[in-house]
Protein backbone atom coordinates (compact mmCIF):
# COMPACT_ATOMS: atom_id res chain seq x y z
CA UNK A 1 0.00 0.00 0.00
CA UNK A 2 2.49 2.31 1.08
CA UNK A 3 4.90 1.71 -2.48
CA UNK A 4 1.32 2.45 -4.36
CA UNK A 5 1.24 5.46 -2.61
CA UNK A 6 5.07 6.52 -2.66
CA UNK A 7 4.37 5.62 -7.08
CA UNK A 8 1.39 7.87 -7.51
CA UNK A 9 3.40 10.83 -6.01
CA UNK A 10 6.47 10.48 -8.28
CA UNK A 11 4.02 10.74 -11.43
CA UNK A 12 2.39 13.80 -9.71
CA UNK A 13 5.74 15.15 -9.40
CA UNK A 14 6.71 14.23 -12.43
CA UNK A 15 3.46 15.70 -14.01
CA UNK A 16 3.90 19.07 -12.17
CA UNK A 17 7.65 19.08 -13.56
CA UNK A 18 6.25 18.55 -17.06
CA UNK A 19 3.63 20.82 -17.16
CA UNK A 20 6.07 23.35 -15.22
CA UNK A 21 8.36 22.92 -18.69
CA UNK A 22 5.52 22.93 -21.11
CA UNK A 23 4.54 26.74 -19.27
CA UNK A 24 7.78 27.79 -19.39
CA UNK A 25 8.19 26.88 -23.06
CA UNK A 26 4.86 29.00 -23.59
CA UNK A 27 5.90 32.05 -22.02
CA UNK A 28 9.28 31.56 -23.18
CA UNK A 29 7.97 31.61 -27.32
CA UNK A 30 5.50 34.32 -25.85
CA UNK A 31 8.32 36.49 -24.65
CA UNK A 32 10.81 35.89 -27.75
CA UNK A 33 7.37 36.36 -30.41
CA UNK A 34 6.71 39.78 -28.22
CA UNK A 35 10.60 40.81 -28.34
CA UNK A 36 10.63 40.13 -32.49
CA UNK A 37 13.44 37.94 -31.73
CA UNK A 38 10.68 34.63 -33.18
CA UNK A 39 7.27 35.83 -35.60
CA UNK A 40 4.69 34.63 -38.51
CA UNK A 41 6.82 34.67 -41.67
CA UNK A 42 5.99 37.93 -43.74
CA UNK A 43 5.22 37.52 -47.62
CA UNK A 44 5.17 40.25 -50.65
CA UNK A 45 5.58 40.30 -54.03
CA UNK A 46 9.21 41.25 -55.01
CA UNK A 47 9.01 41.71 -59.04
CA UNK A 48 6.86 40.77 -61.99
CA UNK A 49 8.09 40.20 -65.61
CA UNK A 50 7.16 38.92 -68.98
CA UNK A 51 9.21 35.39 -69.87
CA UNK A 52 9.25 33.55 -73.24
CA UNK A 53 6.53 34.04 -75.99
CA UNK A 54 5.74 31.68 -78.94
CA UNK A 55 2.69 30.99 -81.16
CA UNK A 56 0.83 29.22 -77.94
CA UNK A 57 1.92 31.00 -74.49
CA UNK A 58 3.07 34.02 -73.07
CA UNK A 59 4.82 33.38 -70.14
CA UNK A 60 4.61 35.49 -66.93
CA UNK A 61 7.62 35.56 -63.93
CA UNK A 62 5.78 36.35 -60.86
CA UNK A 63 8.41 36.76 -57.92
CA UNK A 64 7.26 36.43 -54.29
CA UNK A 65 9.75 37.72 -51.45
CA UNK A 66 9.84 35.42 -48.18
CA UNK A 67 10.74 37.41 -44.65
CA UNK A 68 11.27 34.54 -42.21
CA UNK A 69 12.36 36.33 -38.92
CA UNK A 70 13.11 32.92 -36.70
CA UNK A 71 16.49 32.76 -36.26
CA UNK A 72 18.73 29.13 -35.64
CA UNK A 73 17.90 27.79 -38.98
CA UNK A 74 13.78 27.19 -38.07
CA UNK A 75 12.10 27.05 -41.16
CA UNK A 76 8.75 25.78 -42.37
CA UNK A 77 6.59 25.68 -45.56
CA UNK A 78 4.77 28.08 -47.23
CA UNK A 79 1.38 27.56 -50.29
CA UNK A 80 2.09 30.09 -52.51
CA UNK A 81 -0.99 31.13 -54.64
CA UNK A 82 -1.27 34.25 -57.44
CA UNK A 83 -3.24 35.86 -60.12
CA UNK A 84 -2.86 38.70 -62.70
CA UNK A 85 -5.29 40.77 -64.00
CA UNK A 86 -5.65 43.30 -66.46
CA UNK A 87 -9.24 45.50 -66.60
CA UNK A 88 -10.75 43.15 -64.04
CA UNK A 89 -10.37 40.42 -66.78
CA UNK A 90 -8.34 37.50 -65.12
CA UNK A 91 -5.60 36.32 -67.83
CA UNK A 92 -3.21 34.69 -65.35
CA UNK A 93 -3.51 32.46 -61.99
CA UNK A 94 -0.43 30.10 -60.52
CA UNK A 95 0.78 28.78 -57.80
CA UNK A 96 2.74 26.13 -55.63
CA UNK A 97 2.78 23.97 -53.08
CA UNK A 98 5.66 22.79 -50.32
CA UNK A 99 7.81 26.29 -50.95
CA UNK A 100 10.65 25.87 -48.60
CA UNK A 101 11.09 28.99 -45.45
CA UNK A 102 14.34 28.92 -44.44
CA UNK A 103 15.49 31.77 -41.50
CA UNK A 104 15.70 35.33 -42.69
CA UNK A 105 14.82 36.81 -46.31
CA UNK A 106 14.21 34.33 -49.43
CA UNK A 107 12.79 35.44 -53.11
CA UNK A 108 10.98 32.48 -55.21
CA UNK A 109 9.76 33.02 -58.96
CA UNK A 110 7.10 30.88 -60.80
CA UNK A 111 6.19 30.42 -63.94
CA UNK A 112 2.57 31.13 -65.79
CA UNK A 113 1.05 31.14 -68.84
CA UNK A 114 -0.95 33.80 -70.28
CA UNK A 115 -4.35 32.83 -71.37
CA UNK A 116 -4.74 34.58 -74.85
CA UNK A 117 -8.61 33.31 -74.81
CA UNK A 118 -8.61 36.13 -72.57
CA UNK A 119 -7.06 39.17 -74.34
CA UNK A 120 -9.86 39.49 -76.50
CA UNK A 121 -12.16 40.21 -73.04
CA UNK A 122 -9.45 42.94 -72.09
CA UNK A 123 -9.64 44.52 -75.31
CA UNK A 124 -13.08 45.25 -75.03
CA UNK A 125 -13.24 46.34 -71.37
CA UNK A 126 -10.13 48.36 -72.17
CA UNK A 127 -11.39 50.50 -75.06
CA UNK A 128 -15.36 50.33 -72.83
CA UNK A 129 -13.01 52.41 -69.80
CA UNK A 130 -11.50 55.11 -72.20
CA UNK A 131 -8.57 52.76 -73.43
CA UNK A 132 -7.68 52.43 -69.66
CA UNK A 133 -6.99 49.26 -67.61
CA UNK A 134 -5.54 48.39 -64.08
CA UNK A 135 -2.98 45.87 -64.42
CA UNK A 136 -3.24 43.94 -60.84
CA UNK A 137 -1.14 41.18 -59.21
CA UNK A 138 -2.34 39.41 -56.19
CA UNK A 139 0.17 37.28 -54.36
CA UNK A 140 -0.58 35.44 -51.08
CA UNK A 141 1.75 33.15 -48.74
CA UNK A 142 0.39 30.57 -46.99
CA UNK A 143 3.25 30.02 -44.44
CA UNK A 144 3.96 27.68 -41.43
CA UNK A 145 6.41 27.54 -39.16
CA UNK A 146 6.44 25.35 -35.84
CA UNK A 147 3.75 26.54 -34.21
CA UNK A 148 3.26 29.37 -35.85
CA UNK A 149 1.59 30.66 -39.04
CA UNK A 150 0.29 33.26 -41.29
CA UNK A 151 -1.11 33.75 -45.27
CA UNK A 152 0.14 37.07 -45.66
CA UNK A 153 -0.17 38.66 -49.41
CA UNK A 154 1.17 41.67 -51.56
CA UNK A 155 -0.50 43.40 -54.58
CA UNK A 156 1.19 45.41 -57.46
CA UNK A 157 -0.84 47.47 -59.34
CA UNK A 158 -0.42 49.57 -62.49
CA UNK A 159 -2.52 51.76 -64.80
CA UNK A 160 -2.24 51.01 -68.29
CA UNK A 161 -3.32 53.90 -70.86
CA UNK A 162 -3.55 54.21 -74.15
CA UNK A 163 -4.47 56.33 -77.38
CA UNK A 164 -5.24 54.46 -80.26
CA UNK A 165 -8.63 55.99 -80.89
CA UNK A 166 -6.72 59.20 -81.37
CA UNK A 167 -3.66 57.50 -83.82
CA UNK A 168 -6.86 56.87 -85.88
CA UNK A 169 -8.31 60.04 -85.97
CA UNK A 170 -5.13 61.96 -86.57
CA UNK A 171 -4.49 59.37 -89.26
CA UNK A 172 -7.85 59.31 -90.99
CA UNK A 173 -7.42 63.15 -90.95
CA UNK A 174 -5.02 63.17 -93.72
CA UNK A 175 -7.96 62.19 -95.94
CA UNK A 176 -8.65 66.15 -95.26
CA UNK A 177 -8.47 69.00 -98.52
CA UNK A 178 -9.50 69.03 -101.81
CA UNK A 179 -9.08 66.55 -104.82
CA UNK A 180 -10.00 66.88 -108.61
CA UNK A 181 -10.62 63.77 -111.16
CA UNK A 182 -8.87 62.45 -114.35
CA UNK A 183 -9.60 64.27 -117.23
CA UNK A 184 -12.12 62.19 -119.89
CA UNK A 185 -13.90 62.78 -123.00
CA UNK A 186 -17.46 63.22 -121.69
CA UNK A 187 -19.22 66.00 -121.72
CA UNK A 188 -22.89 66.88 -120.56
CA UNK A 189 -25.79 68.01 -123.27
CA UNK A 190 -24.65 71.36 -123.53
CA UNK A 191 -20.61 70.57 -124.57
CA UNK A 192 -19.50 70.95 -121.50
CA UNK A 193 -16.50 69.13 -119.91
CA UNK A 194 -17.09 66.51 -116.91
CA UNK A 195 -14.16 67.14 -114.48
CA UNK A 196 -15.47 66.62 -111.08
CA UNK A 197 -14.36 68.18 -107.67
CA UNK A 198 -14.38 66.77 -104.43
CA UNK A 199 -13.87 68.78 -101.21
CA UNK A 200 -13.40 66.70 -98.08
CA UNK A 201 -13.93 69.16 -95.07
CA UNK A 202 -13.47 67.39 -92.14
CA UNK A 203 -13.09 63.45 -90.91
CA UNK A 204 -13.30 61.83 -87.50
CA UNK A 205 -12.73 58.92 -85.84
CA UNK A 206 -14.28 56.88 -82.74
CA UNK A 207 -14.69 53.44 -81.26
CA UNK A 208 -18.56 52.17 -81.82
CA UNK A 209 -19.99 49.33 -80.32
CA UNK A 210 -16.70 46.97 -79.02
CA UNK A 211 -17.71 43.36 -77.53
CA UNK A 212 -15.66 40.71 -76.92
CA UNK A 213 -15.93 38.92 -80.46
CA UNK A 214 -15.66 42.34 -82.76
CA UNK A 215 -15.11 46.24 -82.99
CA UNK A 216 -16.69 48.67 -84.50
CA UNK A 217 -14.62 51.96 -86.08
CA UNK A 218 -16.75 55.29 -87.16
CA UNK A 219 -15.50 57.14 -89.45
CA UNK A 220 -16.87 60.49 -90.40
CA UNK A 221 -15.95 62.67 -93.03
CA UNK A 222 -18.28 66.14 -94.21
CA UNK A 223 -17.88 66.27 -98.22
CA UNK A 224 -18.63 69.19 -100.10
CA UNK A 225 -19.56 68.85 -103.62
CA UNK A 226 -18.59 72.09 -105.32
CA UNK A 227 -19.98 70.78 -108.73
CA UNK A 228 -22.86 71.81 -110.81
CA UNK A 229 -24.20 67.86 -110.69
CA UNK A 230 -24.48 65.52 -108.18
CA UNK A 231 -21.64 63.30 -106.83
CA UNK A 232 -21.77 59.76 -105.08
CA UNK A 233 -20.37 59.11 -101.40
CA UNK A 234 -17.23 57.72 -101.93
CA UNK A 235 -16.22 54.26 -100.97
CA UNK A 236 -13.52 53.42 -98.26
CA UNK A 237 -11.10 51.11 -98.32
CA UNK A 238 -8.08 50.54 -95.57
CA UNK A 239 -6.21 48.42 -92.85
CA UNK A 240 -5.05 48.68 -89.24
CA UNK A 241 -1.76 47.05 -88.55
CA UNK A 242 -0.37 46.25 -85.13
CA UNK A 243 3.84 45.29 -85.28
CA UNK A 244 2.91 44.62 -89.27
CA UNK A 245 0.04 42.00 -88.16
CA UNK A 246 -3.22 43.09 -89.91
CA UNK A 247 -5.92 43.73 -87.12
CA UNK A 248 -8.25 44.98 -89.54
CA UNK A 249 -8.36 44.90 -93.23
CA UNK A 250 -11.67 46.02 -95.34
CA UNK A 251 -12.21 47.02 -99.06
CA UNK A 252 -15.06 48.98 -99.94
CA UNK A 253 -17.72 46.61 -100.17
CA UNK A 254 -17.15 45.26 -96.64
CA UNK A 255 -18.10 49.46 -95.04
CA UNK A 256 -21.24 50.06 -94.03
CA UNK A 257 -22.57 53.21 -94.66
CA UNK A 258 -24.66 54.97 -91.80
CA UNK A 259 -28.04 57.17 -92.03
CA UNK A 260 -27.43 56.77 -95.93
CA UNK A 261 -28.00 54.60 -98.54
CA UNK A 262 -25.56 53.18 -100.40
CA UNK A 263 -24.50 55.39 -103.33
CA UNK A 264 -26.49 58.06 -101.56
CA UNK A 265 -25.53 61.24 -103.74
CA UNK A 266 -24.55 64.76 -102.54
CA UNK A 267 -25.68 67.54 -104.55
CA UNK A 268 -24.12 69.40 -106.57
CA UNK A 269 -23.02 72.62 -104.34
CA UNK A 270 -24.43 70.76 -101.26
CA UNK A 271 -21.87 69.78 -98.00
CA UNK A 272 -23.05 66.19 -96.29
CA UNK A 273 -21.72 64.28 -93.36
CA UNK A 274 -21.41 60.44 -93.95
CA UNK A 275 -20.16 57.83 -91.45
CA UNK A 276 -18.50 54.58 -92.54
CA UNK A 277 -18.53 51.53 -90.31
CA UNK A 278 -15.60 49.35 -90.09
CA UNK A 279 -15.97 45.73 -88.23
CA UNK A 280 -12.92 44.47 -86.80
CA UNK A 281 -12.26 41.20 -85.77
CA UNK A 282 -11.17 40.61 -82.47
CA UNK A 283 -9.85 37.34 -82.89
CA UNK A 284 -6.66 38.96 -84.64
CA UNK A 285 -5.64 40.55 -81.28
CA UNK A 286 -3.75 37.74 -79.54
CA UNK A 287 -1.19 37.25 -82.25
CA UNK A 288 -0.50 40.99 -81.65
CA UNK A 289 -0.40 41.52 -77.94
CA UNK A 290 2.03 38.14 -78.58
CA UNK A 291 4.34 40.31 -80.24
CA UNK A 292 3.58 43.83 -78.61
CA UNK A 293 4.93 41.71 -75.17
CA UNK A 294 8.31 40.36 -76.97
CA UNK A 295 9.28 44.14 -78.19
CA UNK A 296 9.37 45.09 -74.65
CA UNK A 297 5.53 46.61 -74.81
CA UNK A 298 6.01 48.30 -78.12
CA UNK A 299 3.85 48.63 -81.14
CA UNK A 300 4.28 50.24 -84.81
CA UNK A 301 0.65 51.00 -85.65
CA UNK A 302 -0.10 51.82 -89.19
CA UNK A 303 -3.39 53.05 -90.33
CA UNK A 304 -4.03 53.45 -93.97
CA UNK A 305 -6.74 54.36 -96.11
CA UNK A 306 -8.50 55.23 -99.35
CA UNK A 307 -11.18 57.15 -100.90
CA UNK A 308 -12.81 56.86 -104.00
CA UNK A 309 -15.50 57.40 -106.68
CA UNK A 310 -16.15 57.54 -110.13
CA UNK A 311 -18.50 59.55 -112.16
CA UNK A 312 -19.26 59.06 -115.54
CA UNK A 313 -15.81 57.44 -115.92
CA UNK A 314 -13.83 60.21 -114.52
CA UNK A 315 -11.89 58.45 -111.89
CA UNK A 316 -11.37 60.54 -108.16
CA UNK A 317 -9.02 58.56 -106.02
CA UNK A 318 -7.80 60.38 -102.65
CA UNK A 319 -5.08 61.10 -101.88
CA UNK A 320 -4.59 59.55 -105.67
CA UNK A 321 -4.82 56.93 -108.33
CA UNK A 322 -3.27 53.60 -106.68
CA UNK A 323 -2.47 55.61 -103.62
CA UNK A 324 -3.88 55.68 -99.70
CA UNK A 325 -2.86 57.87 -96.34
CA UNK A 326 -0.90 56.18 -94.16
CA UNK A 327 -0.05 57.37 -91.06
CA UNK A 328 2.99 55.40 -88.43
CA UNK A 329 2.96 55.94 -84.52
CA UNK A 330 4.63 55.00 -81.85
CA UNK A 331 2.36 53.22 -78.73
CA UNK A 332 4.10 51.75 -75.88
CA UNK A 333 3.12 49.94 -72.60
CA UNK A 334 4.04 49.86 -69.25
CA UNK A 335 2.14 46.82 -67.70
CA UNK A 336 5.70 44.76 -66.30
CA UNK A 337 8.30 47.37 -68.09
CA UNK A 338 9.18 50.25 -66.55
CA UNK A 339 9.10 52.79 -69.21
CA UNK A 340 7.10 55.77 -70.19
CA UNK A 341 3.86 54.87 -71.62
CA UNK A 342 1.91 56.54 -74.92
CA UNK A 343 1.32 57.19 -78.86
CA UNK A 344 3.28 59.30 -80.62
CA UNK A 345 2.82 60.40 -84.76
CA UNK A 346 6.15 59.31 -86.22
CA UNK A 347 5.19 60.37 -89.32
CA UNK A 348 2.34 60.26 -92.26
CA UNK A 349 2.65 59.72 -96.37
CA UNK A 350 1.26 57.44 -98.51
CA UNK A 351 1.08 53.14 -99.21
CA UNK A 352 0.08 51.58 -102.24
CA UNK A 353 -3.55 50.90 -102.24
CA UNK A 354 -5.76 50.10 -105.56
CA UNK A 355 -9.76 50.16 -105.05
CA UNK A 356 -11.01 48.93 -108.72
CA UNK A 357 -14.30 49.84 -110.45
CA UNK A 358 -15.70 46.91 -109.97
CA UNK A 359 -15.05 47.23 -106.08
CA UNK A 360 -17.03 51.08 -106.58
CA UNK A 361 -19.72 49.50 -108.04
CA UNK A 362 -20.26 47.59 -105.54
CA UNK A 363 -19.95 49.97 -102.92
CA UNK A 364 -22.63 52.35 -105.25
CA UNK A 365 -19.62 54.55 -105.49
CA UNK A 366 -19.88 54.82 -109.45
CA UNK A 367 -22.02 57.58 -110.82
CA UNK A 368 -22.81 57.72 -114.37
CA UNK A 369 -24.23 61.36 -114.74
CA UNK A 370 -26.52 60.54 -117.78
CA UNK A 371 -28.63 58.63 -115.62
CA UNK A 372 -29.03 61.64 -113.25
CA UNK A 373 -32.42 64.15 -112.72
CA UNK A 374 -29.56 66.75 -113.66
CA UNK A 375 -28.49 65.57 -116.95
CA UNK A 376 -32.01 65.12 -117.43
CA UNK A 377 -32.69 68.61 -116.86
CA UNK A 378 -30.30 69.55 -119.80
CA UNK A 379 -31.31 67.54 -121.99
CA UNK A 380 -34.76 69.11 -121.44
CA UNK A 381 -33.43 72.42 -121.47
CA UNK A 382 -32.11 72.05 -125.15
CA UNK A 383 -35.59 70.56 -126.21
CA UNK A 384 -36.90 73.63 -124.98
CA UNK A 385 -34.15 76.24 -127.04
CA UNK A 386 -35.65 77.97 -129.62
CA UNK A 387 -32.86 77.46 -132.20
CA UNK A 388 -31.55 80.95 -132.37
CA UNK A 389 -28.18 81.73 -132.61
CA UNK A 390 -26.26 81.59 -129.27
CA UNK A 391 -24.98 85.01 -128.25
CA UNK A 392 -22.22 83.35 -126.22
CA UNK A 393 -20.03 81.45 -128.92
CA UNK A 394 -19.03 78.02 -128.93
CA UNK A 395 -19.84 76.35 -125.29
CA UNK A 396 -18.30 72.96 -126.48
CA UNK A 397 -14.11 74.04 -124.62
CA UNK A 398 -16.23 75.05 -121.55
CA UNK A 399 -15.42 73.36 -118.11
CA UNK A 400 -18.52 73.21 -115.68
CA UNK A 401 -17.81 75.26 -112.57
CA UNK A 402 -18.74 75.27 -109.04
CA UNK A 403 -22.12 76.57 -109.69
CA UNK A 404 -23.05 74.70 -113.31
CA UNK A 405 -21.77 77.92 -115.42
CA UNK A 406 -19.96 77.28 -118.32
CA UNK A 407 -16.31 78.81 -118.32
CA UNK A 408 -14.33 79.34 -121.26
CA UNK A 409 -10.97 77.45 -120.97
CA UNK A 410 -9.30 78.87 -123.66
Amino acid sequence: MAQRNDNRDKWKRRGKIAGGVLIGLVVVVALLFLLGVIGVPDAGLEDNSWGEVDDERIEILTTVWIDNPNPFGIGGDSDVEYEVELAGIHIAEGGATGVGVPSGRSTQTFTTDLRYQQIPPWWSSHLNDGEVSDAVVNATAHTSVGPLSGSPSGTFEREVDTDIEGALDEGFSQFEGTYSGTNTDVRAPDGTAIEPTVEVENVTTRWGEVTNETTEILVTARIHNPNAYPIPTPAFTGNLAFNDIPVADWEAGDVELLEAQEGALIPGGETEQRTFLVVMDNGNLPPWFASHVENEEYTRVAVSGQLAMEISGSEVRIPREGEGITCEFDLTTSIFVDQEQGMALEACGTTPIETTTEQLEGAGAVLDLSKTDWWEGLLDGDENNDGGDDDGGDDDDGVIGARGIAVDSR
